[in-house]
Formats: C-alpha cells, structure tokens, sequence
C-alpha cells in the first residue's frame, strides 16, 4: 500500500517589529499527518518550498515551475536526489538551513527518505522519525503539479 500526499496552504504571518514577510506556501501532508509538523519546521521560521499561486501568483510564477520539476521530472528514473522541501521564509537560501529528502523514483513509485536539517556547510541532521514514504508516481505527479494549478 502506498502513502497518499496533499497539498494544504502553510501561511506565516507577516509582522513590522521584527520585519518579517507575510508568505502563502504549501506543507506537505501525509496520509492526513502535517510534515512542517512532524520536522519541526514550523519551530525554525521555515516555509514550504513551492508558493501557493492563489495568494503569491508572481513567485509562484517564477519559481513553482523548477521546484517542482526537481520533485518530479527532474527525478531519474533508478535513480535520485535530495531536493528541499521546507525553506527560510525569507530567501528560501539553503545556507539558512531547509529541510530536505531523498527523492528516488522506479516506473511506478517515488519514495521520500534520509529526511534531514541541512545548511549546506554542515553534515545534514537526520530526522530519523520521519518517513520514509513511498508514493504512486501518477498520484504523486497530479499532487505536485496542483501547485500550478491553483
């Protein structure tokens, strides 16, 4: 049986005292469990990787395309790669720090594993009591490409 993945609109609250950015992204959700929940995400001021376009059309625009294709297309067939899925709210720059996965692909499924903290100067710290996950890959695509959709 393979996992089921959602997307559901993530929205941090903008403020003046500190300066932060209102931003409207999506968390990953799966089988009904809140991923920016369970890595702590959410306790580091991070956001999901892709823009939700209803409320941030023109960064959704721009930058929804390639993030997901890392997630998707970009993914070899036997093969994989770490791609992040939650980022600095700010700039999304992995030197802030992101969580990441291992995204690996056969024909038929996509598994998610090795979720982890990276900053990109440090080894990575495991999250050892998340995942891994493994998904059917036409479920999987429909999902992600929801996030250009709408």
């Amino acid at each position: 049986m393979t996992d089921q993945l959602e997307l559901a609109t993530l929205h941090r609250v903008g403020s003046t005292s500190p300066l932060k950015k209102a931003r409207y992204t999506f968390d990953f959700v799966v089988n009904g469990a809140s991923l920016f929940k369970a890595t702590e995400a959410s306790s580091l001021d991070m956001c999901g990787c892709l823009s939700d376009p209803r409320f941030e059309p023109e960064v959704a625009d721009r930058f929804n395309g390639g993030i997901a294709s890392l997630l998707t297309s970009d993914v070899p067939v036997g093969g994989g790669h770490r791609a992040s899925l939650f980022v600095c709210s700010e700039c999304g720059d992995l030197a802030c720090g992101a969580i990441t996965v291992l995204v690996a692909r056969n024909d038929l499924v996509v598994q998610w594993s090795d979720f982890a903290y990276d900053n990109g100067y440090k080894a990575g710290t495991k999250l050892a009591h998340v995942g891994p996950f493994e998904f059917e890959w036409a479920a999987y695509l429909a999902a992600i490409r929801r996030a250009d959709a709408d």
